[in-house]
């Protein structure tokens, strides 16, 4: 029995082993992420489902009366609905939904680039719970927030559990996200080349194994559940020949501004929101309910922006609405989901991007060419994609999204011009994305490319060491010469008798060198005079100034170290002490950590191939090897 238990741990610790650092493993861990994370997608649409047909009767609302549980209400339910969703939506989110990562792809992205991808799995539910309410409630958002950030949680579970290190619980939270946007979107593709274009900006072969496994997985689940139609159901679209992608263009750089004016306006009605709720003093848990009136008045006018306006969006595509009042529901389907962020609500962008787009592209088509309902759904399922592009500039993820959304692979194109032009707009016009620049506002610009370099943005303050050694400004140059030995630095700072503020070790005077020292006791004939009466090296960093900076003065100076400072009303105060040693150390622990998590992270193929490697090369080297033979 002992030794039964004895092979069991020997198993578990070798399989532990494979799943940590074998591709092998670590492939199936993808699969299996993409299966729980495809799982909590579909379960995440049933409920949106569901909480919908429960407000209104029909799980797509258009426009009209409820004939579910809010039906006495008759068409006036809107004004219920987002109240009714919304007092549930904040207590939920003010309980279970606090998290340091932030909520939806923000959220992600912050944990794939600047954490360890980890995701708390209880917010997540409390989000994608929340998101529910939301949609099904009226609410103008999208799915693939709480999606992704469900699917990020997923992965962390695993990664926890397991130990895995901090590169593949990334690779995983990914994966994860991809998963959960290709089982609620029925788009496999686009959900892998959304979690390497947005959430990585990571191109490699594992990434893009690592993501299409999940994708895969979570798809073919989603198949079973949810059924395998196209999330549009169009006729065959065609351009019309290459004579048109003229207008293709303009609609391109077009859409790209609306997707940029779209990610304005979002982040300026939610500062407009919160400095309003601050002032009324209105808690956070109770803001969704009090903002659900101002959302439910909006719907009562405009009742097409109800939810993800999936069937409004077919009806656009169908060439149902004239051009003015098409242009019309694209500033208010903006409005109306900037409201419902703003307000409290949780949710995405993907989907209002989506409408925006077809209805800003059929507005187009109508403009060009009048009373025809196919060009009004060309133009539309181009600006779709260019909409979409403008807003989170991912101009991949867009054209797969809508190809796999609609079937129109002959627009394949059209939508990689007007995506590609909608990119160099939105970059022309802002640098953040939609997703981003929520990061920034929170005082992280990951899109920054100092910050993925070794040192980021890292301060002197950060690098900074204690000084090898302190020099009085009294101190002989006896004493200064031993120091300087004992110290094994050929420079030190000096500070006067004021010993400054806590925490400093005094008020920097300048910097000594030994050859000033030994030159100077030379000079003089006596090692007795004080080391303050010479002429002192200014040469000092501010504690504030970048640690590239810092290796700046140390490369011009060719100093050992440099005194770093905080300047005060009573002089510099030396707080630390740079050095060329500790910089190159630093530079060196980054570079050791990667090549180590390289070494840990390797394949069973790779294991053969350095064992027959080695196998030859020990032939090779043998006691003949070489030997010329003998002549007959």
């Amino acid at each position: 029995m002992k030794a039964l238990h004895v092979y069991r741990g020997v198993g578990t610790q070798a399989l532990l082993r494979l799943l940590r650092h074998h591709r092998t493993g670590l492939y199936s861990l993808a699969l299996l992420v993409g299966l729980v994370a495809g799982l909590g997608a579909i379960a995440f649409r049933l409920g949106i489902d569901a909480w919908t047909r429960l407000m209104t009767g029909t799980e797509e609302f258009v426009g009209g009366a409820s004939t579910g549980l809010l039906a006495a209400l008759g068409p006036f339910f809107v004004l219920a609905a987002p109240v009714l969703s919304g007092a549930l939506v904040g207590p939920v989110m003010a309980l279970a939904g606090r998290t340091t990562t932030g909520h939806g792809v923000s959220g992600v992205i912050w944990a794939a680039r600047r954490s360890d991808g980890a995701m708390a799995p209880v917010p997540a539910v409390a989000s994608t719970l929340s998101a529910a309410l939301t949609i099904g409630g009226g609410g103008s958002v999208g799915p693939e927030g709480p999606i992704a950030e469900l699917g990020a949680s997923a992965a962390t579970l695993f990664g926890r559990r397991l130990g895995l290190p901090t590169r593949s619980v990334r690779l995983l939270a990914a994966a994860g996200t991809a998963a959960g946007i290709a089982a609620a979107f029925n788009a496999p593709l686009a959900g892998a080349f959304f979690a390497m274009e947005v959430i990585l900006l990571d191109f490699t072969l594992d990434a893009f194994a690592f993501v299409v496994l999940a994708s895969v997985s979570a798809t073919v689940l989603s198949h079973h559940v949810l059924g395998e139609a196209l999330a549009a159901s169009l006729p065959a679209l065609d351009l019309g020949g290459d004579t048109q992608l003229g207008w293709v263009a303009v609609l391109g750089l077009v859409g790209g501004a609306v997707g940029v004016g779209f990610s304005r306006c979002r982040y300026l009605m939610a500062d407009t929101a919160r400095a309003l709720l601050e002032r009324l003093r209105v808690p956070a848990w109770g803001r969704p309910a009090l903002g659900g009136l101002v959302v439910g008045a909006l719907l009562l006018a405009f009742p097409q922006t109800y939810g993800e306006s999936e069937a409004v969006l077919g009806h656009v595509l169908d060439g149902g609405y004239g051009a003015a009042l098409l242009l019309g529901l694209v500033l208010i389907k903006i409005l109306a989901t900037c409201l419902t962020l703003a307000v409290g609500f949780t949710g995405g962008v993907f989907a209002p991007s989506l409408f925006i787009g077809g209805a800003l592209g059929a507005a187009f088509g109508l403009a060009l060419v009048p009373g025809h309902p196919s060009t009004a759904a060309v133009f539309g399922v181009i600006g779709m994609g260019a909409v979409f592009t403008g807003a989170a500039r991912a101009p991949i993820t867009a054209v797969v999204l809508i190809i796999e959304m609609t079937g129109q692979y002959s627009l394949l194109l059209p939508l990689m011009l007007s995506t590609v032009l909608a990119t160099l707009m939105s970059r022309f016009l802002t640098r953040t994305t939609i997703y981003t620049e929520e990061l920034r506002r929170r005082g992280d610009d990951v899109e920054d490319p100092l910050v993925s370099s070794l040192m980021g943005r890292a301060q002197a303050r950060e690098v900074m060491t204690s000084p090898p050694a302190v020099l009085e400004a009294d101190a002989t140059l006896a004493e200064a010469a031993q120091e300087l030995r004992a110290s094994g630095s050929s420079v030190l700072p000096v500070v006067g008798p004021d010993h400054g503020r806590p925490g400093a070790f005094g008020y920097l005077l300048g910097c000594v060198s030994a050859l000033q020292v030994a030159e100077a006791s030379l000079a003089q004939g006596s090692a007795d005079s004080p080391v303050g009466e010479l002429a002192l090296a200014a040469d000092r960093v501010p504690a504030t100034d970048s640690a590239t900076t810092a290796l700046g003065h140390l490369s011009r100076t060719h100093a050992d170290g440099l005194p770093v400072v905080e300047a005060t009303e009573r002089g510099d105060a030396l707080v630390g002490w740079v050095s060329q040693q500790d910089m190159v150390r630093r530079l060196y622990r980054h570079q050791r950590d990667a090549y180590e998590e390289a070494q840990a992270r390797t394949s069973f193929g790779a294991r053969v191939q350095a064992w027959w490697h080695r196998g030859v090369t020990r032939q090779g080297s043998g006691p003949h090897a070489g030997a010329r033979p003998a002549a007959h």
